[in-house]
């Protein structure tokens, strides 16, 4: 074989394993709205207040948020993740928040009002957040995952580029 030939093998060989790689739930193309960066800001503002350091938004963890919002808002019912143990892949420790109200603000003022939600959104341990959000007429749905690894990966088929 020609050298060009092996190079030009080489290099395409490169570039299917780095399209392949992007498109296997690597969660890159994971787009969070703008309900979503609002509730991870006030998180991380909350967290600032309390000299904790912030959650990073992780992909994966809020493909896992996103599914249970979207199934709340649709059934008009209030619950946590069934499975989410399950759906959440690799963990350390791990926790979730799940509200609704009027707006994401009131939503967080509920989380920081409550004990155990307040806990959650601390615990200094918890490095990575994944939020859902979704509105449905009056109400905004909204679920909050937070873990202390890194991009733990999920069940759940994730968007390709």
């Amino acid at each position: 074989m020609s050298r060009l030939f092996v190079l030009v093998l080489v290099v395409v060989l490169a570039l299917c394993l780095t399209a392949a790689s992007a498109g296997a739930g690597g969660g890159s193309c994971y787009q969070h709205s703008k309900k979503d960066r609002a509730l991870a800001r006030k998180t991380n503002t909350a967290r600032a207040k309390a000299d904790v350091r912030k959650v990073s938004l992780d992909p994966h963890l809020s493909r896992v948020a996103r599914r249970q919002a979207k199934a709340m808002a649709r059934k008009g019912s209030l619950y946590h993740t069934p499975s989410l143990g399950s759906l959440i892949t690799g963990w350390r420790a791990l926790a979730e928040n799940v509200g609704y109200s009027s707006s994401v603000k009131s939503v967080h003022r509920a989380f920081m009002s409550s004990p155990l939600h307040k806990a959650n959104l601390l615990r200094a341990s918890y490095r990575h957040l994944g939020i859902g959000v979704q509105k449905k007429g009056a109400y905004v749905w909204a679920v909050a995952v937070f873990e202390s690894r890194k991009n733990p990966g999920t069940t759940l088929s994730m968007p390709s580029c």
